[in-house]
């Protein structure tokens, strides 16, 4: 008798049935991810909360050297899939645009998807100039 046999004729049926069960809620919770789309629309909505966010707590003074229309450019976006995908399921880094070029200041931000709670947690922000690709990039 092989030693799964032995092991399956020890074990009492309720404990195979607990250790089955809860197996198969493993699997199920792993595999429950938010779809593209819905990370994406998730994305837009705390990129737009946190521009405005970001003008409003401009200090009076600086009020003055903001573009007319302020904007956020998505720089990187990566999705994890399987089991890469436990805790975070994506990660992003945005940058936003919202000062007078020729003081070449921008904002970067960077975001992560939490897998269980289905949110993106901010977890990096920087005042920095603009990064090489976006030198000369105008408002839009």
């Amino acid at each position: 008798m092989s030693r799964l046999a032995q092991l399956l004729k020890a074990l009492p049926w309720g404990a195979l049935f607990l250790a089955a069960g809860i197996a198969a809620v493993s699997m199920l919770w792993v595999g429950c991810g938010s779809s593209h789309g819905t990370m994406q629309s998730r994305l837009e909505e705390i990129a737009k909360a946190d521009l405005d966010d970001i003008i409003k707590e401009l200090p009076p003074k600086a009020k003055g050297a903001m573009l007319a229309k302020p904007y956020y450019k998505i720089d990187a976006y990566q999705e994890f899939h399987g089991d890469t995908a436990i805790v975070f399921q994506a990660n992003a880094t945005l940058v936003f645009f919202y000062l007078d070029p020729s003081l070449d200041l921008c904002q970067v931000r960077k975001y992560r998807y939490k897998t269980t709670s289905g949110i993106w947690d901010r977890y990096d922000v920087k005042l920095m100039h603009f990064p090489q690709k976006y030198s000369g990039v105008g408002a839009q």
